[in-house]
């Protein structure tokens, strides 16, 4: 075959396809071009979905006339200068290619006028061939009208889809420019109609309300933050859902960085992981995070769309953004409040109860006040500062030549005097606190709690582990054996010993002393955890510290299940104290680590009417 140079107008078409797939990336990328302008309003205008006509006006500084037909032009842009500006990129454009990408698929007529300047020009591109500049009315600022997108390439237009949904996709872009910069207007017509009108704002809160309405739920939390390293700095603030108001879709979360609308599985992770255990896992939380970091700490340049970046410091990154959301879930109190809670003591009654069936109504009960919590400390936190970190050699020591019950190793702490505490089918926890019947499950609270202790443990030293006489034998799949070379620190760290004996076997050499204990079975708890989903994602990116804590917090998950006291198991009142006194000191006590409630709350307010005292 020969060689041979593209045409130019091929060469562009090409590169189009990179840059714009449909009308909202156009509307993408004129918007930026209005924003770097210093615009301070913004008007888009779309027919048939915008595939037909997209016209933007803005106020921004505008194109003189001599530079009209360089905008048009590859690769030609006032952003940037030289390969040393790349490191330290403060504009939404710079690569120059934008506007000639879409004159090269498209009727494309640009008018502008600059500040001082007599009059208005304009130029036009039909599909890559331009025109003369001609004197046009207008006031400073530019308006750009794109028609016929694609009429040139029929085979890059048959993939659009219909004109509500490529109008929807551009209600998108519009939505997210105005999330990203509340000070500027935003208004939006779709055939003649107004969709969108956003006034300026004075903050980003009062545009996230404009743009999220009732999504956030009632009395979403502010999330502010900052870190600092290396001479360099990085901010967060934003909003959250509480945990009530959690959805199972994702479409309502949003990260801006420098402004930038962005995609980061990282950060979104680091989100997630923060509302671990406050839901069930299917569900997420809907936010709106705002970075502002130093240019040198971003890289842009990565993503023809720009949608995506690769940060200097990921890890870093991560912990800003989790700790940061950690801190406005934890001064929400979402955790049980210490003086609220009842226990029992050694020599009040504890009556257990036979009962085949019971029914109870849910309630949830979350505080409604809004906190702002800010982070100085970019470190991602081994457990939360209420754990009681002398306790871990008591709790997790080598237990197995003993025969004391599991639960009964739950740890001593000073008991506070209750009058009455049920347990219930071997199973829940009934009592009376404040003005409400609480029935707490308590296999979910000893969950919550050997979590909390496990995960402080690890944090500060491996988990001691007790070598087996004979090793435990696992069989697997091949493509989880893969697994053991790249996670052999973690489960060091969790005090695992494992090796791969045959091309379908594990052997387990050794075994957390505490799960030993509890009469955990070595080989089968192995085969989950090297068959977790999990592991499976975070061994698709061994240099992903979010995914990797990630995987390790799964497991701490396994293991708290197979520690705690199950459902059937009777419980003296010493373990119904120790276990009771524990919900008022750990973390997140309200729900287990998988999001199940460990409580409910049965208001007697509620029980008096149903019985018809009210």
């Amino acid at each position: 075959m020969t060689i041979r140079i593209l045409p130019t107008a091929l060469v562009n078409q090409i590169a189009a396809g990179e840059v714009v797939e449909r009308p909202a990336s156009v509307a993408k990328e004129l918007i930026e071009n209005s924003l770097d302008a210093g615009a301070t309003k913004v008007i888009l205008r779309i027919e048939g979905g915008g595939r037909e006509r997209l016209e933007i006006i803005d106020d921004g500084g505008g194109i003189a006339q001599d530079e009209l037909a360089l905008a048009l032009a590859p690769h030609a842009t006032s952003k940037i200068s030289t390969s040393d500006d790349l490191n330290r990129i403060n504009t939404f454009g710079f690569r120059g290619e934008a506007l000639c990408a879409i004159s090269s698929v498209a009727h494309v007529r640009i008018t502008s006028a600059v500040r001082n300047a007599s009059q208005a020009w304009m130029i036009e591109s039909r599909f890559g061939q331009l025109s003369e500049t001609k004197p046009a009315a207008g006031t400073v600022g530019t308006t750009i009208e794109v028609l016929g997108l694609f009429h040139n390439v029929p085979a890059r237009r048959k993939f659009l889809r219909g004109d509500p949904a490529e109008a929807a996709r551009v209600t998108e872009v519009v939505c997210n420019a105005a999330l990203a910069h509340p000070t500027v207007s935003f208004r939006l017509e779709s055939g003649g109609r107004k969709v969108l009108d956003f006034a300026a704002a004075k903050d980003v809160f009062g545009r996230v309300a404009d743009v999220f309405g009732d999504a956030l739920g009632e009395s979403p939390l502010t999330i502010a933050g900052e870190a600092e390293g290396d001479d360099l700095k990085s901010r967060i603030i934003g909003v959250t859902c509480r945990p009530e108001s959690m959805r199972s879709v994702s479409r309502t979360q949003r990260i801006m960085v420098n402004g930038r609308p962005i995609v980061d599985r990282s950060l979104i992770h680091a989100v997630r992981e923060a509302y671990r255990g406050l839901a069930e896992p299917s569900l997420q939380p809907v936010f709106v995070i705002f970075l502002q970091v130093d240019p040198e700490m971003v890289d842009v340049n990565v993503h023809p769309q720009k949608s995506e970046v690769r940060w200097r410091n990921p890890a870093w990154m991560h912990r800003l953004v989790y700790r940061s959301v950690q801190d406005a879930l934890r001064g929400a109190d979402l955790t049980a409040g210490g003086s609220s809670l009842l226990s029992s003591t050694e020599s009040d009654p504890v009556t257990t109860i036979d009962m085949t069936s019971t029914q109870h109504a849910r309630q949830s009960h979350w505080p409604t006040r809004t906190t702002r919590a800010i982070s100085h400390m970019p470190s991602m936190p081994s457990g939360p500062s209420a754990t009681r970190t002398q306790s871990f050699p008591s709790l997790l020591r080598d237990t197995s030549a003993t025969q004391t019950p599991p639960h009964e190793r739950l740890l001593p702490t000073p008991a506070v005097a209750v009058r009455e505490v049920l347990q219930v089918d071997n199973t829940w926890l009934i009592l009376a606190e404040g003005d409400a019947l609480v029935i707490v499950d308590q296999h979910a609270l000893h969950e919550r709690v050997m979590f909390e202790e496990i995960r402080a443990r690890i944090g500060s030293g491996d988990l001691m582990s007790q070598r087996l006489l004979v090793p435990a034998m696992a069989d697997v799949p091949p493509e989880a054996l893969a697994h053991l070379e790249t996670f052999a620190p973690l489960f060091a760290r969790l005090g695992i010993e494992a090796t791969a004996a045959g091309p379908r076997t594990v052997a387990v050499h050794a075994f957390p002393g505490f799960l030993t204990g509890r009469k955990v079975d070595a080989a089968t708890f192995v085969a989950r955890v090297l068959t977790s989903d999990a592991l499976a994602s975070a061994s698709e990116s061994t240099e992903d510290s979010a995914l990797r804590e990630g995987a390790l917090a799964d497991v701490l998950d396994m293991m708290a299940c197979k520690a705690a006291v199950k459902g059937g198991d009777r419980l003296s009142v010493a373990e119904i104290t120790r276990l009771l006194d524990d919900r008022a000191t750990t973390d997140r006590s309200t729900n287990c680590p998988h999001g199940r409630p460990t409580s409910i709350r049965i208001p007697m307010s509620d029980i008096e009417r149903r019985f018809g005292r009210r």
